[in-house]
């Protein structure tokens, strides 16, 4: 059996897709455009801006080159700023790992926004923008951004049907649509039915949504000490473990990002880095580390065979590969660090994670949105549906982690991840494989027909929990003094 493993080791709290700044309210009033607009064909320039270069680089140099080459006469100048990771690729016995080293750097991340917002008052920027890092609220809030739902309703040649639907309208925010993802992402937990009592496993499935805290205590009552309840360490400095994904289902409840007010000081915050503390002692979670591992021994460890079971494991929709993969004869495997590899023999789906108030997120690797200064609204909204497009969805520079949005490429995508098409790696389709994709769609499909919100979220605010909580988890500093300090820092940041 050919086994593929896809490592991937952030060292960073999140990649979110937004932060905010600015005043709270409504964004300022827009009028969306008049008919003839959608009947002018694209022509001059236009300039498509990213932070993110692993991201978007490759993906927009071919989507501009394929759009230039369909309207003659057309240019669209691509800019990305960040450094490209370190990728490190490996062979062991029967196993091909690659592993893609991030490094998060706030600082770069915050001079970028500086860049943009130097331009956009000089009005010099950009005619289309990456959405990764730039702060959602405070560029709505100043009318920076233009309101696509205009466009979406008015454009005859934009059939909200070819897409899924539910993923725009999670982004309502403020009175319209901000940017459009190519792609939407998400995470889900599985069950070990070994150690899962049928009856408990009775309330699971992939139409069912579950928090991290609600499987907790159903898990706690069946705990013996022989197996973990979550393959999640309790901390680590990445995305992953226990306190983020716990963090992630709560954030809300420390940040009103719209009355501009943090929340660490009622003790919640406090209690949940201490319950994360406890199920770490208790041996419900395996503990992680605070420093940063190097990639290359990360991958070591991530190839090694997995020996234990865990009753729960959080895994993002890319998991679904390798659940449906099993028995096929070919597997793809993305292990993030800060998980414990376990036995997936037995996995079975237990629901979407959901938030804390019971609301189920998506994330997106790729979104974009206009500058509502643009002097090229029409040919920069033309490029925004051409990257919808199925072509563009189905390329393969654009980060095969995500689904597409446009629903026939997330369909013919499927076959293209199974057959490893999507990888480079092209393997014949027999009806085993079939089967696979059939189910896998239908789990797809289930699980995301549950998404309805998106939190909009500052990584400024991320970064400064991310560097704040270490001190906790490392022992320098107890949960209420993490607090204080977070109260403090946010309140000042928010009242800027």
């Amino acid at each position: 059996m050919k086994r593929f493993l896809l490592a991937v080791s952030f060292f960073a709290l999140l990649i979110t897709a937004v932060f905010a700044g600015g005043a709270g309210g409504r964004a300022p009033a827009q009028t969306g455009p008049d008919p003839a607009f959608f009947n002018r064909k694209p022509s001059g320039t236009i300039t498509v801006s990213a932070y993110d270069s692993m991201l978007y680089k490759s993906y927009l140099e071919e989507a501009a080159k394929a759009f230039e080459a369909m309207y003659p006469g057309v240019k669209v100048n691509v800019e990305t700023f960040s450094a490209m990771p370190e990728i490190k690729n490996m062979d062991q016995g029967n196993m091909r790992a690659s592993t893609v080293q991030m490094q998060d750097d706030p600082q770069a991340k915050s001079d970028y926004i500086s860049r943009v917002n130097t331009n956009l008052m000089s009005g010099t920027g950009a005619d289309v923008y990456a959405m990764d890092v730039l702060p959602l609220r405070k560029f709505v809030g100043s009318g920076t951004l233009e309101n696509l739902d205009p466009y979406m309703k008015g454009d005859p040649g934009f059939n909200i049907a070819d897409y899924r639907q539910n993923i725009f309208d999670a982004l309502r925010y403020r009175g319209g649509i901000w940017f459009l993802p190519m792609d939407y992402t998400f995470n889900y937990y599985v069950y070990d039915s070994t150690l899962v009592p049928a009856q408990i496993a009775s309330v699971f499935g992939a139409d069912k949504a579950w928090s991290a805290d609600k499987l907790m205590k159903l898990g706690i009552p069946l705990y013996s000490g022989n197996y973990k309840l979550f393959s999640m360490v309790d901390y680590f400095r990445g995305p992953a473990g226990m306190f983020n994904q716990y963090l992630r289902e709560n954030i809300t409840s420390f940040i009103n990002l719209e009355t501009g007010k943090p929340n660490f000081l009622d003790g919640q915050f406090s209690g949940l880095l201490a319950s994360i503390t406890d199920y770490a002692q208790k041996g419900y979670i395996p503990r992680g580390v605070t420093g940063q591992q190097n990639a290359g021994q990360i991958m070591q460890l991530n190839m090694q065979a997995p020996t234990d079971r865990f009753f729960f494991k959080s895994s993002g929709n890319i998991g679904l590969v390798t659940m449906f993969s099993r028995g096929t004869g070919r597997q793809t495997r993305m292990i993030t660090a800060g998980v414990s590899a376990g036995i997936e023999d037995n996995d079975e789906i237990a629901g979407i994670q959901a938030n804390a108030d019971g609301t189920v997120p998506f994330n997106f690797n790729q979104g974009f949105g206009i500058n509502s200064q643009s002097k090229n609204k029409e040919t920069a909204w033309a490029f925004m549906k051409f990257l919808l497009s199925k072509e563009m969805q189905l390329s393969t520079n654009i980060m095969n982690f995500g689904l597409p949005v446009n629903n026939q490429a997330r369909e013919e995508k499927a076959a293209l991840t199974f057959s490893g098409a999507a990888m480079g790696i092209n393997m014949p389709v027999n009806d085993q494989i079939q089967t696979a994709i059939e189910n896998y769609k239908t789990a797809v499909e289930k699980l995301s027909d549950s998404i309805n919100t998106y939190v909009v979220q500052d990584t400024s605010l991320n970064d400064m929990i991310a560097q704040e909580v270490q001190y906790y988890f490392s022992g320098s500093r107890t949960a209420d003094e993490v607090a204080k300090v977070l109260q403090n820092k946010a309140d000042l940041y928010l009242s800027e």
